[in-house]
């Protein structure tokens, strides 16, 4: 039953304040900008029309590719995911409760269970298992990258 409270509580934040803004640290600001969509598969990537209350998967794929794939290799390591979530402040490490731990994740999105979830490989075949819902994809956005428009 308290379970049951804390989503309840999660939920009805997240729904009540859309407009929160959770950010983490980006170093990546005096970089150059490079192509992040130049070695994933168009498949993947594939445009739809973006409802700001629903994003897209393809959306989030290349957020999360720009934003939290450190060391730009297409795949987002265990490594990187939990210093993203390391990252956050309480408020969002709870909301992606929601989403479930690392662990929950990985098992849900990494297809070939390497250790990686790879942009072109494993996005392509767990379409129905990782960010599968509206709800998820947004609470992820939310989190990591709220202001992302690639």
């Amino acid at each position: 039953m308290p379970r049951l409270i804390f989503k309840f509580i999660f939920l009805a934040l997240l729904w009540s304040f859309p407009m929160l803004q959770i950010t983490i640290a980006d170093n990546t600001a005096d970089e150059e900008c490079t192509n992040p969509e130049a070695d994933i598969p168009h498949s993947v990537l594939e445009s739809e029309d973006e409802d700001p209350k629903c994003p897209s998967r393809p959306h989030i794929i290349r957020c999360a590719a720009q934003h939290l794939d450190l060391n730009k290799n297409n795949k987002l390591d265990r490594s990187e995911l939990e210093c993203a979530i390391d990252g956050l402040n309480w408020l969002a490490r709870g909301v992606l409760k929601v989403i479930g731990s690392v662990d929950s994740i990985m098992k849900k999105c990494d297809y070939d269970d390497d250790g990686a979830i790879s942009i072109d490989h494993d996005m392509e075949h767990t379409r129905d298992t990782c960010l599968a819902t509206c709800f998820k994809r947004r609470a992820f956005k939310s989190a990591f990258f709220p202001d992302c428009d690639l």
